[in-house]
């Protein structure tokens, strides 16, 4: 499966799945379910893992499964740094494989690192600024601009 294939595909759930939860939780009739069976919540890990390797877009499929629950604000961001952290270390031995660690890309992560630090600092600064009550709201509309950018990295 190509990557094009994948950011398109990504994308295009991302964005529906956006539109629908703010449709949703304006009144819409049809609501989704919050508590899936857990072969469901397997099949988006599995997903996730899957697109944030070929793909680096692993968020989309991750959000179909959590989202729902409307857990604390503080859980959501909480657990969704867990599983990412896990899935990127996950990842370590395939990059390896590829020969992806070379002194030019290690120089540029130790490079980038204190860019990455500010901006989870930033992150956790602006998380705690957005009331609970339009937390949701902000995530879903994020989710939007994140599909439309995958599926247009698809198509360009």
């Amino acid at each position: 499966m190509s990557p094009d294939a994948v950011l398109g595909m990504v994308g295009a759930i991302s964005i529906l799945f956006g539109l629908y939860r703010l449709w949703t939780d304006r009144g819409g009739r049809v609501a989704a379910p919050a508590s899936s069976p857990g072969w469901v919540g397997a099949l988006c890990g599995i997903a996730s893992g899957f697109t944030s390797q070929v793909a680096h877009a692993g968020q989309p499929p991750f959000q179909l499964w959590v989202l729902p629950r409307k857990l604390d604000r503080d859980v959501l961001v909480g657990t969704t740094a867990i599983f990412f952290g896990i899935i990127n270390w996950i990842k370590v031995p395939a990059y390896a494989a590829l020969g992806q660690f070379t002194p030019a890309n290690l120089v540029t992560a130790g490079l980038l690192m204190p860019l990455a630090i500010l901006s989870t600092l930033v992150g956790v600064w602006l998380v705690r600024r957005i009331s609970p009550a339009r937390f949701y709201a902000v995530i879903y509309w994020l989710m939007i601009l994140v599909g439309i950018k995958l599926v247009w990295d698809a198509i360009a």
